[in-house]
């Protein structure tokens, strides 16, 4: 009788592990994304009050996101080289996600101050519908994932008895 308890706790813990899988890629692209709104945030306070250069801002940002991190090293090491194209990674961003990303890495930095403020106003009303748009992935398929991972687990633990 234990085993049979062990099998269908196992065949559960794997299924929930699984939708815990599922729930971290929405929540990683939630992340990313209430990343890039916080720049966006940081970079228009910044050149409305400190007027400092735009990589400087963005070396200092503490991001959430390990790729939007590597996406900011790949801006500053193009903005040092200056010549070539900005190539960013695009990891797991949705092709949307991913232009509107290197639209605003080429646009910042590129024009004066008064300009710059109203492209990163544009860029982050678009990215806060971005991030609206994750959150309630999060919220809706997120935890769905997890329930019914653990559902299936319980079920195939169920089946095999």
């Amino acid at each position: 009788m234990s085993t049979k308890l062990l099998i269908v706790f196992l065949c559960a813990a794997v299924g929930t592990v699984a939708g815990l899988a599922v729930m971290k890629r929405y929540k990683r692209n939630f992340l990313y994304l209430d990343g890039v709104c916080s720049v966006i945030s940081e970079l228009k306070r910044n050149m409305s009050y400190r007027r400092d250069d735009a990589v400087s801002v963005l070396k200092r940002c503490e991001v959430p996101s390990a790729h939007l991190k590597k996406n900011i090293d790949e801006y500053i090491a193009f903005a040092a080289a200056k010549d070539g194209k900005l190539s960013l990674s695009r990891g797991f961003l949705s092709s949307a996600e991913y232009a509107n990303v290197c639209a605003l890495f080429e646009t910042v930095g590129g024009s004066g101050g008064a300009v710059q403020a109203s492209e990163l106003d544009g860029f982050g009303t678009v990215f806060t519908e971005h991030k609206t748009a994750a959150a309630d992935k999060l919220k809706k398929y997120g935890t769905a994932a997890v329930k019914l991972g653990f559902l299936f687990g319980l079920a195939v633990g169920i089946l095999t008895l």
